[in-house]
């Protein structure tokens, strides 16, 4: 597909007023505690069937498909109206590799703080909650790594969203051959001017590490990496009452990479991107159309089509990227509890006049079931 072709897309997508939305409200969960809740014991329904198609062409990226489901079923109990217990399982399972299916408990303590303020320890409300954006923190980890483990506190009120966390990946005992995995992000946005039902203009400021290393290890050959991404920017919304516009939103984000390792073992030591884009909204449809620059930049849990550098061809990049993306998002809600997500994305690279693009389809299935009063 040319750039012809690719830009007639895009007026057919926007004279069919499909929008884009910043959030992604089925591929999140609501952490807050419910005061009715308390005494109560529940069972929870959350599965994700999803088949998502990555054609990509150029250097950088490699194609591949995903095509499989996240099932994880749990217990929940507020003992009273501050306190959440779950415990649960989570299974993940790709078709035509069902022999292989990988398993993990889940259990998390919760506590509200006060109004605003959470503590979670153990299983955290991790990949899309923390709103990262796409270029540090990849959306299809929604599908292929959802779970994370560790600790966490929010704070959410009308002026402030902050969500510090750890997510443990890996851990390490005496003697193990193997490196201790871990990320410590902080995602957070502060609203700077409001109008209730018209507009507001926020600060969005997020920051994630990612380390591998560990002292007690027994491979001493393997270095330790620690690697730094921050997006820092400013963003408009703006609400629309219209019959196929809601919202209009515009953001522009400065995004940094550096390396903290000792010994450092990347391709480049340091980069920065630029990450322009415009959302247009309504209740069923996201439209984002948005450029992309980035120079020498790199994001390990980032969407690989960003980065300057490939992460599985040996010695190649393009230290230089420029793209142009859009991204249309349908939701609708088919059932109680069961949600349709149809994704399209294209990334046009500038430079090597090479057009990539991807393809989802996603069923969420999320429902809790009241099992007594305890």
């Amino acid at each position: 597909m040319n750039f012809k072709v690719y830009f007639i897309f895009l007026l057919i997508v926007l004279s069919g007023h499909c929008f884009s939305q910043s959030g992604y409200s089925y591929y999140t969960h609501d952490y807050k505690i419910n005061p009715s809740d308390s005494g109560k014991l529940f069972f929870e329904i959350d599965n994700i069937n999803f088949i998502k198609n990555n054609e990509y062409f150029g250097p950088v990226a490699e194609g591949y498909t995903l095509l499989g489901f996240n099932l994880s079923p749990k217990i929940q109990y507020f003992p009273n109206s501050r306190i959440k217990l779950m415990a649960g399982a989570n299974l993940l399972s790709y078709y035509g590799r069902e022999n292989e299916i990988n398993a993990s408990l889940l259990l998390s303590f919760q506590y509200k703080i006060n109004s605003n303020f959470d503590f979670v320890l153990g299983n955290i409300y991790g990949t899309n909650n923390h709103r990262l954006i796409e270029p540090v923190f990849d959306f299809e980890r929604f599908l292929n790594n959802n779970i994370e483990n560790g600790i966490q506190f929010l704070w959410n009120s009308e002026r402030i969203f902050a969500d510090l966390w750890l997510d443990w990946e890996q851990q390490i005992l005496q003697g193990d051959p193997f490196q201790e995995i871990f990320n410590v992000g902080l995602s957070s946005e502060f609203v700077i001017l409001k109008k209730e039902n018209q507009f507001k203009l926020s600060v969005p400021f997020q920051n994630i590490v990612r380390h591998e290393g560990g002292q007690i290890n027994a491979n001493n050959e393997v270095p330790l990496t620690t690697l730094f991404n921050n997006a820092t920017g400013l963003s408009f919304q703006k609400s629309i009452q219209r019959k196929f516009l809601h919202k209009i939103i515009i953001s522009s984000y400065v995004v940094s990479y550096q390396d903290m390792s000792p010994n450092k073992q990347q391709m480049y030591i340091d980069g920065t991107g630029f990450y322009p884009t415009v959302e247009l909204v309504n209740n069923s449809f996201d439209f984002l159309l948005g450029y992309w620059y980035g120079n020498q930049f790199v994001a390990p849990l980032g969407n690989p089509v960003y980065e300057t550098y490939s992460r599985t061809k040996f010695f190649v990049e393009e230290p230089v990227r420029q793209l142009v993306t859009a991204k249309l998002n349908y939701q609708k809600d088919i059932f109680k509890g069961i949600n349709l997500g149809v994704r399209f994305e294209t990334y046009y690279d500038i430079l090597e006049s090479n057009l990539e693009y991807t393809w989802g389809v996603i069923i969420v299935i999320n429902e809790r079931f009241f099992l007594k009063n305890l």
